[in-house]
């Protein structure tokens, strides 16, 4: 009988997995066509991002719900409670990512002032780390290994550098007209929005750990900081 219920279990959580490594695929997906849409100013493809982020929202409703029901129907334990835990607070951070690649979309001009063109190129730079990052930790979620994760957390410190960089270069822009001060101000939003994307995925990280060592630490580079959470 507890054979037959570990099985059925067994089934329902590859089922709410799928769901969740969809939701990572769109995320994915989503800054990717963002960074296009941005770069190479493609204000249609940018209005086909934003119309998607409708998607990700609600595969992250069916996921927490998905999760709940589980919760109470299943009361699972150990590693079970862990992934479901986890998966539940990952699609938080995949709303938010989904988001930010919409932002971005946002942000894509027909035409390009040729005073910010370089900065336009950054900030995508900057898009595509987060969409390796993205596609990264996905890999750590499916192998539940947090060394994986760990590494993938690394990555945003090249994320907040560049963020550094980037924004000591708009500070230091002398603009010759208020439209070239509102798209500096614009790209000064959009370094912060991609620098958050990276801190998503960090936090994604965090939770990669907890559900494979029953910790979540704080993440910072590679060093594990001390534990966060209790362990099921």
């Amino acid at each position: 009988m507890e054979m037959k219920k570990a099985s059925l279990l067994d089934e329902k959580m590859r089922f709410y997995q799928e769901m969740l490594i969809q939701m990572v695929n769109r995320v994915e997906e989503a800054i990717y066509q963002a960074q296009h849409a941005f770069r190479n100013h493609d204000v249609v493809l940018a209005r086909k991002v934003i119309a998607n982020d409708y998607f990700i929202d609600q595969l992250q409703d069916m996921i927490e719900n998905d999760g709940v029901r589980l919760l109470i129907s299943e009361a699972p334990y150990g590693h079970y409670m862990r992934h479901i835990i986890a998966g539940m607070k990952i699609v938080s951070s995949l709303e938010r990512m989904g988001d930010h690649a919409s932002h971005l979309a946002k942000m894509a001009t027909a035409k390009e002032d040729e005073l910010c063109i370089p900065f336009v190129e950054r900030i995508s730079e900057m898009a595509l780390l987060g969409a390796t990052m993205t596609r990264l930790a996905v890999e750590a979620f499916m192998d539940v290994k947090a060394e994986k994760a760990i590494e993938v957390a690394a990555m945003d410190d090249k994320m907040d550098a560049e963020r550094d960089a980037i924004n000591a270069d708009l500070f230091a822009m002398q603009p010759s007209s208020a439209k070239e001060m509102e798209r500096i101000l614009n790209l000064f939003y959009l370094t912060k929005e991609m620098e958050r994307f990276g801190d998503h995925v960090t936090t994604i990280c965090r939770w990669i750990v907890y559900m494979d060592k029953g910790e979540r630490p704080r993440l910072n580079g590679a060093r594990l900081t001390g534990p966060a959470g209790p362990i099921l």
